[in-house]
């Protein structure tokens, strides 16, 4: 994917021309295609450019409009360009290219700061508008393009990544506070990151910043109740599939052979069966196709599904590449962190880089995934309480006849009570009983490998963090208001796509689409869940098009073998790490953590907290010069 920078000075200092270039020479590996700049007395802007589509091949940025007042830089793609330039061409825009990025500048013309309203792909861009003497900032609707930024009430830096931010000139200081969480393995804050001085836009927010001040905004949220009705399963059925292929349709657009992840799981399995009929039926938007898996020398671990990934194959009749797992040694990770700037990526993250290669090597520069497949499509339980709620008593009597069916009387009745009456308590009370509940988890996990003074900052965290966004939620939205809000998946997010920056493409999520989301949110639970079978709709929209094996499988991999060949020997590493470790560390804490993981009972998800000590040592330099 592509990278962007931008410095704006609000004090009357003039920019720095070396300190941008200096932004995009620490993002170099996002531009192999071009690195360009833009200067001015009080703004700079930059490209690191990866060209992913026909309309790309010709694009340069930063793209200036045409009396020059207005510089933009984006990075990603729209999957709305088609009606975004009809509705363009409507509004009488003079569009000089078929770019997305002059589309995005275009709309800005016309719309101003509400165009993110009319936007809709995987993006995040920048621009400078010179008549107003303002910057503004967007990034998409589910975060899938990084965005980080500095403000000191002078200047506001903003850059893809963390490195970028950095190299502009901010002079940052550990975030304690962010070291907290990370190590005890509950990541709380959706916009911070481990320097203080350096801010993560959250998905669906603008940024705009002028001499008066910056003001950050949320400019885009799902449906907040349930507004599709349908008599009966199939119509959704029929809704949804047709949906799902116009998702992955509009995120196959490249101009080189499209690459696609097949885990043999449910949802990446279903992006590239029906971007493989998409091909068979001439509607692909590439070129050509091709799967990519990875095959583990143990067959038969709980980390194999090449089996599923083959019947997909013979099934769509396309091939798929099997590839070994990349397992890199520790030095690998530290190297990473140390030119991240950043906790290094996790190890069953870093597992799929060999896909990568192997993909990019055939000439791949966009790959899709089924990420978004759990968030949007699993269902939970809540459709008792949402029938309650509805007074919807034919369609709760039968759920609670199949629940009965399936489950038995005594485990359909516990159900009930806990997803049914129970969620609808008034919020003074559901919130005190989730708040009893996360102090009684905290009671037995209290994040004893931290030393004193983080275990009172988590706590204040927590504590601060507790004004909780799903409990205000409509009750037939809080299933999916919970992934919506979750701070981890957005901490992820981006070590994800850094680590596809790096490899040299560019990853699409079809099921983080915006319809797709809204379609999520706009839907009842029970049409997604029923009893034990999660992805309802999903399974049925997928008969035909995937083995049974695999639209019938409810396992899913366990990927533990690639923090293991980490982990182990790993417990003495932080004996000799420098002595500002024991401000953060409980060393005989630490122990004690290992031995859980090395008996492997995996109480408490000691693997996850393990890596995230590892990586926070890593990343404030903590740790002592090793060979690993």
């Amino acid at each position: 994917m592509s990278g962007i920078a931008a410095i704006f000075y609000f004090d009357g200092r003039p920019v720095d021309p070396d300190l941008i270039a200096r932004m995009t020479s620490a993002m170099a590996y996002r531009g192999p295609d071009c690195i360009d700049h833009w200067t001015s007395q009080q703004a700079a802007l930059g490209h690191c450019m990866l060209r992913t589509t026909k309309e790309s091949l010709q694009e340069r940025q930063p793209l200036q409009s045409d009396d020059g007042s207005i510089v933009l830089v984006m990075d990603g793609t729209l999957s709305n360009w088609e009606e975004l330039r009809r509705e363009l061409l409507s509004r009488s825009a003079r569009l000089r290219t078929r770019s997305d990025s002059e589309l995005v500048l275009r709309a800005y013309e016309i719309w101003g700061e509400q165009c993110p309203h009319h936007i809709e792909g995987e993006f995040a861009f920048v621009l400078w508008d010179s008549r107003r003497q303002r910057a503004f900032c967007a990034r998409d609707h589910a975060g899938r393009r990084s965005l980080h930024y500095h403000w000191d009430g002078k200047r506001l830096i903003v850059a893809s990544d963390i490195a970028g931010a950095l190299a502009g000139g901010v002079q940052a200081r550990p975030n304690r506070g962010m070291f907290a969480e990370l190590m005890a393995g509950i990541v709380l804050s959706k916009d911070e990151t481990i320097w203080q001085e350096v801010l993560r836009l959250p998905a669906a927010y603008a940024l705009s910043a002028d001499p008066d001040g910056m003001v950050r905004s949320k400019y885009w949220s799902p449906p907040s109740r349930v507004t599709v009705h349908y008599r009966n399963d199939d119509d959704y059925v029929e809704h949804y599939r047709t949906l799902l292929f116009d998702c992955v349709r509009r995120s196959s657009r490249s101009h080189l052979r499209l690459g696609c992840e097949v885990s043999g799981g449910l949802d990446s399995s279903a992006v590239f069966a029906v971007a493989s009929k998409l091909q068979h039926e001439g509607r692909l938007l590439a070129p050509a196709l091709k799967g990519y898996t990875l095959k583990f020398e143990e067959t038969g671990s709980e980390a194999d599904e090449i089996a599923f990934a083959r019947a997909v194959g013979q099934h769509s009749r396309q091939a798929i590449a099997e590839v070994p797992p990349f397992l890199p040694p520790r030095r690998w990770f530290q190297e990473r962190s140390r030119a991240d700037c950043d906790i290094p990526p996790y190890p069953n993250g870093a597992m799929g880089l060999g896909m990568a290669a192997a993909a990019t090597g055939d000439g791949c520069r966009v790959i899709l995934n089924g990420s978004g497949g759990d968030e949007w499509l699993e269902g939970n339980l809540l459709y008792y309480a949402e029938q309650l709620a509805a007074h919807d008593w034919s369609g709760l009597g039968r759920s609670l006849r199949e629940d009965i069916a399936s489950v038995g009387l005594a485990k359909t009745a516990w159900w009930f009570l806990r997803f049914g009456p129970t969620e609808l308590l008034p919020p003074p009370l559901w919130k005190a009983l989730r708040t009893i509940r996360r102090v009684s988890a905290s009671g037995r996990d209290e994040a004893y490998w931290l030393s004193p003074e983080l275990r009172s900052l988590l706590a204040a965290r927590r504590t601060a963090s507790g004004t909780d966004v799903v409990a205000s939620t409509f009750i037939d939205r809080r299933g999916v208001s919970r992934w919506l809000n979750n701070a981890y998946s957005a901490f992820a997010s981006d070590l994800g796509t850094k680590l596809a920056a790096r490899a040299g493409y560019e990853p699409r999520s079809p099921l983080h689409d915006r319809r797709f989301i809204e379609f999520a949110f706009a839907t009842p639970d029970r049409i997604k869940r029923k009893a034990t079978i999660g992805k309802y709709t999903h399974r049925r929209a997928l008969a035909g098009l995937l083995p049974d094996m695999v639209v019938d499988r409810m396992t899913k991999a366990e990927f533990t073998v690639a923090f293991a060949r980490q982990l182990d020997g790993m417990a003495n590493l932080f004996e000799g790490s420098k002595p500002d470790v024991r401000s953060y560390l409980d060393l005989s804490g630490v122990d004690r953590l290992f031995d859980t993981y090395r008996s492997e009972s995996y109480e408490g998800n000691p693997i996850w907290k393990l890596w995230g000590i590892f990586g926070c040592m890593t990343a404030g330099d903590l740790l002592s010069e090793q060979e690993c």
